[in-house]
């Protein structure tokens, strides 16, 4: 026995050795990213004092091109239909058409994709000749040829392709940054956010951690040292010249089907081939409501600088998690490394070092925590037996390898201040304070990951430069209910110019001071006295498909509401400025009265605590 817990001793302590060692291998190249970051930080700040920043004006100006979105499907009936709604309603573009790739074998998918596309002259449904599931990359070369096709029906030209995905929430002026940029970049990738949840979904806010430090600090040092600037396969826009190239290389189908990761390959081909490809960082001002108060809630309205930026629901399920991941570190680390050879420019060898040690770093990070499990049990366990040896021992005869965790240690410590840091940054303090222990569940999650992508890949007989199309190893995807996201609805200006109630020369400039202020258009027009409060109201009712309700009426419905509410949700309501319209405790429906239908944290807020009824809502009219 005293031989078998020795060889077990040893056999940890060269674990722990080699694993220190490869930590600080692996983190010195993350701490170079973060001092650059920061040293370069202070000189941008002073460097845009003399840059003119971009405004809606000009984007408003800038001739509308051509722009194909392309979005890939399998088994997506149960998110496309509302993300199709929801983006054609609220996209500030016009000359836009999104194509939609399903196959023959999923009737649900192309029953909803048709639904929306009878109704919506943007939406484009594509049926494939070949039963899904295929995999994505091959999904958009079918996509790509449509497009094709749809320009020698239509007598037109696509200059921009842009990527997305069936659970994608696309900011309204991203086309139009899009537009204003290319052809003079070929590629732009904006940043990609995963949506506010409860903080109990852990796994999604994994992903939010990620992201964060990814797309507010990481991809832009990656652009700053000309290095490889990867697309996240949604948020990503191409120049036409860009794709026809990576076309004519590959005999007409531009992405390439042997990985699992084409936004990957598609973005690193297009740099190798030296087109210009940028991480686009655009703000907005939004006049949004934000909640106040620890254990008094208000709510106010607040101007806030918005990322332009791609939002989407990420995996929520452990497991789904882990599957998504592993695809990820076969396409891009396995699947890349034997089918891109290492390039010449060293920027690029660079690029392809930082993303593949993904290989062993999963590794490290998730194995540490069995090591650290391992020492306190094995110290606990011998603390009264002196015949064992203790890992102080080592330490005392090895003095350099305590100095290499305590370098680690520190390591580690800025790898969590810096995610703490791009969590907050985007989030706020809540979600920044829960960034170490998501830290923790996620290296253990990752170590999965990395785990099923050895066992797929390496086990695979679907392997080599001549193997068939990799199959679409794909996650079920959710798109944002009414409780996170509001429901899809027409702009408020189009709606008042059809009925003539407003100029086209008069949205123009409530639009543009809208974007320079960040103020609700409603508000910008009566502002501005273009119309009335009085003639508002009935439009922001059909805008958001609420029936309005005379205010005059109020006092009459909360009296009959206190009958049967109890004082307890009465005096909730009142607190967040909501008014109980009609209750009926049989059918348990209840109506409630809003007086601004844009306060999307009110709505929410109300759906939750009135969860065991069934909640609709009014616009409550002050003319009347």
């Amino acid at each position: 026995m005293h031989d078998v817990v020795f060889t077990l001793y040893l056999f940890m302590w060269f674990m722990l050795v080699g694993l220190v060692i490869l930590f600080i291998m692996s983190g010195l190249d993350d701490l170079f990213f973060d001092i650059y970051y920061w040293i370069r930080l202070p000189y941008q700040v002073w460097k845009k004092r003399f840059y003119r920043p971009l405004t809606y004006e000009q984007l408003l100006h800038a001739p509308e091109k051509a722009i194909a979105v392309l979005i890939p499907c399998w088994h997506e009936a149960n998110v496309i239909g509302n993300m199709l709604r929801h983006n054609v309603s609220s996209i500030d573009y016009k000359n836009y058409i999104i194509f939609v790739g399903v196959y023959p074998n999923d009737p649900m998918t192309i029953a909803e994709v048709e639904a929306v596309a009878r109704h919506d002259k943007h939406v484009h449904c594509v049926i494939g000749h070949t039963p899904g599931p295929t995999n994505k990359a091959a999904n958009l070369n079918q996509l790509y040829q449509a497009a094709k096709t749809f320009e020698v029906e239509r007598e037109a030209t696509f200059e921009i392709i842009v990527f997305h995905d069936s659970e994608d929430v696309i900011h309204a002026l991203s086309l139009k940054l899009y537009n204003h940029l290319i052809p003079r970049k070929d590629m732009i990738q904006l940043p990609v956010f995963p949506l506010d949840v409860p903080h109990r979904n852990f796994t999604h806010w994994l992903y939010a951690d990620e992201f964060s430090e990814s797309h507010t600090k990481n991809i832009i040092v990656r652009e700053a040292l000309k290095l490889h600037v990867p697309s996240a396969g949604v948020g990503t826009a191409f120049s036409r010249r860009a794709i026809n190239a990576l076309a004519n290389e590959a005999h007409g189908n531009p992405f390439e089907e042997n990985s699992l990761t084409e936004d990957y390959r598609t973005s690193f081909r297009i740099r190798a081939c030296g087109f210009k490809a940028i991480f686009l960082t655009q703000y907005v001002l939004r006049t949004k409501w934000v909640e106040q108060g620890l254990f008094k809630k208000k709510y106010i309205k607040k101007t806030v600088k918005e990322y332009v930026a791609t939002r989407a629901m990420f995996p929520q399920n452990y497991f789904q998690a882990v599957r998504q991941k592993s695809r990820w570190i076969i396409g891009i680390v396995f699947q890349e490394w034997e089918h891109t050879p290492w390039p010449k420019s060293w920027r690029l060898r660079y690029s392809l070092v930082h993303d593949r040690k993904a290989f062993i770093t999963h590794f490290i990070n998730g194995t540490a925590y069995f090591l650290l499990i391992f020492w306190f049990i094995y110290e606990l366990a011998t603390a009264s037996n002196p015949n064992y040896p203790a890992l102080q021992e080592q330490f005392n005869m090895h003095p350099w390898v305590w100095r290499l965790i305590l370098l680690g240690t520190f390591m580690m410590s800025m790898r969590l201040l810096q995610r703490i840091i791009a969590t907050y940054r985007v989030y706020g303090r809540v979600a920044a304070s829960l960034t170490l222990v998501r830290a923790c569940y996620g290296n253990v999650l990752n170590l999965h990951a990395l785990i099923r992508a050895y066992r797929l890949y390496f086990l695979s007989v679907n392997r080599g430069k001549k193997a068939k199309p990799v199959a679409w190893d794909k996650t079920d995807h959710q798109f944002p209910g009414r409780h996170i996201l509001v429901p899809y609805k027409r702009r408020l200006g189009d709606l008042l110019l059809e009925d003539g109630l407003i100029k086209e020369s008069e949205l123009h400039e409530a639009l543009i001071e809208q974007k320079k202020k960040g103020e609700r258009l409603g508000d910008v027009l009566i502002r501005l006295r273009m119309i009335t409060e009085h003639e508002l109201f009935p439009w922001l009712g059909q805008q958001y498909a609420l029936q309005l309700f005379p205010k005059s009426q109020l006092e009459t419905t909360q009296e009959k509401c206190k009958v049967c509410m109890s004082k307890k949700h009465m005096r909730w309501l009142a607190s967040v400025g909501l008014f109980p319209i009609t209750f009926d405790a049989l059918t348990k429906n209840l109506t409630l009265g809003l007086e601004d239908p844009t306060n999307e944290i009110v709505i929410a807020t109300a759906l939750k605590f009135f969860n065991a009824y069934k909640v609709n809502f009014v616009l409550i009219d002050p003319s009347h």
